[in-house]
């Protein structure tokens, strides 16, 4: 198995297994489904034996949890996990609303390319390399779009595939930006998005069985819902450079996406009082 078992199998919260090693408060597991903080998704909370994990580190590609009090159990034992679902959930939904932007992107952001990501508790920051200016006309048309494959209600799968496989379909991001926590052994773990016209045409998608290429592919460790759909709503909150050649755009998912849009509205809501006309009229009343 290529990548973290949390990432193959993000819907497994619940589970009992076996105490390896204990050093203090870190604690090592013979199976876990704990996700292991990487390439900027953070880690999973939840608890060990009722024993509140604080943080999971990912060592030589093992999780080693980090407990809140010394554990009262002994290497050994068999312990049961749980892995908090809002916050997995949450994690999964904004890792795969980065996957949707960056397919947006690629088509209309002339030469973007992935150059990093943090998933934070409010805001999600997706880093690309572009040339492109994104004004506030070019930051509506990408939060258009995201939602318009939030609401095809596209399938998402994972696979892992031999890494010369991937390397030659063009059609898979896998470059110097890459997870390292996707490849292990000469594999790499790819995510994929349907592209909607090859739905609409076979009735079913499958990334690797000679079905035609997805809408984005691309080598990734990280957690991801099994449909768009799931993801729910997503604003784009604006645009920043970090540094020259880098265009920085932040988005939130869920309940902060909907406080934006609340707050969106009352603005606009505000301008046509203001302006006395219709919300289509506003920005015309405004310059004149």
């Amino acid at each position: 198995m290529t990548g973290q078992r949390a990432a193959a199998e993000p819907y497994a919260t619940r589970f009992e297994t076996e105490v390896t090693s204990i050093d203090g408060r870190r604690v090592w597991l013979e199976r876990s489904h704990f996700f292991g903080a990487s390439a900027g998704q953070p880690a999973d909370r939840g608890t060990v034996a009722a024993t509140a994990v604080t943080d999971v580190e990912l060592v030589d590609g093992e999780q080693v949890h980090v407990l809140a009090d010394a554990p009262s159990f002994s290497v050994g034992h068999r312990v049961l996990c749980s892995v908090d679902w809002s916050f997995r959930m949450y994690c999964m939904r904004a890792h795969t609303a980065s996957h949707v932007l960056l397919g947006v992107a690629d088509r209309l952001l002339p030469d973007s390319s992935y150059a990093g990501l943090e998933i934070g508790p409010e805001r999600v920051r997706v880093d690309l390399e572009t040339a492109a200016t994104v004004d506030d006309e070019r930051l509506l048309e990408l939060d258009e779009a995201v939602n318009r494959v939030v609401w095809e209600s596209r399938p998402v799968s994972w696979d892992d595939e031999p890494v010369s496989a991937v390397r030659e379909r063009d059609a898979v991001v896998f470059d110097d930006h890459a997870d390292d926590a996707a490849v292990e052994e000469g594999r790499v773990r790819t995510v994929s998005i349907e592209d909607e016209k090859d739905r609409q045409r076979t009735g079913r998608f499958t990334a690797t069985t000679g079905s035609p290429e997805p809408w984005d592919a691309r080598a990734c460790g990280g957690t991801h819902v099994r449909n768009t759909r799931e993801i729910g709503p997503v604003t784009l909150l604006g645009t920043s450079s970090p540094d020259a050649d880098v265009t920085r755009i932040e988005l939130a998912v869920g309940p902060a996406a909907i406080e934006r849009r609340t707050a969106e509205k009352r603005a606009a809501f505000a301008a046509m009082e203001a302006t006395d006309a219709a919300l289509e009229d506003v920005p015309d009343d405004l310059e004149s």
